[in-house]
């Protein structure tokens, strides 16, 4: 397991901590109710837990199910981060924070900039971009923000069967499996989570 000196403090004597979570996934709605049912939970626990949000900035899809119920919630703060292409997206949102950029990959350093954690759940390429991009600046040791991949409904096999390949191939070290965990439901994310605080301030 990759140690992270970023969510030290993050969970004492069982208390979460404010953290900013960054959730990946889709802006365009969708009708399967697993996926809306794991951004559902994602919001939950945002908000029971106290902690911010971070996102690209719309209120359709999934993006837009954990937007309405940390929306909601005045004790979590809602931060974006968004490309000025979509712009216009902004008018129909309230929130805490706001950064603007040019381009999609200074908007994607922002994020990691600001995460303490990333969740990635099914979206669309834009996803998939940002899921890879945190995975390698993190190779590269760049950030040391843990990288959490919910599988609901398998969405990611074919993604990580992908790596998997590459790993095999030996084009890349089979250890960047600890760069980022796989999870199936919300719950085991959160418990990995956890873990993964506990650890931390164990080590401190």
């Amino acid at each position: 397991m990759c140690k992270n000196n970023r969510l030290n403090n993050y969970l004492t004597k069982g208390v979460w901590h404010i953290m900013n979570i960054f959730v990946g996934c889709s802006s365009r709605n969708t009708e399967n109710e697993i996926y809306n049912r794991i951004a559902e939970e994602i919001g939950k626990f945002i908000v029971k837990e106290g902690h911010n949000f971070v996102f690209g900035g719309c209120d359709l899809g999934l993006m837009g199910k954990i937007y309405a119920i940390v929306s909601n919630a005045p004790e979590s703060e809602i931060i974006i981060t968004i490309a000025k292409a979509y712009a216009d997206d902004l008018k129909s949102l309230s929130y805490s924070k706001a950064y603007m950029f040019d381009t999609v990959n200074e908007r994607k350093n922002a994020f990691i900039d600001l995460a303490d954690v990333m969740i990635f759940i099914p979206g669309g390429i834009g996803t998939v971009d940002e899921l890879l991009t945190a995975i390698e600046t993190r190779r590269n040791h760049e950030h040391s923000v843990p990288i959490i991949v919910i599988n609901g409904n398998g969405f990611f096999n074919q993604l990580l069967s992908m790596l998997e390949r590459i790993y095999d191939e030996s084009f890349a070290d089979s250890k960047n499996r600890q760069l980022y965990f796989v999870a199936d439901t919300v719950d085991e994310a959160i418990e990995y989570l956890s873990e993964l605080s506990k650890e931390s301030n164990n080590n401190y």
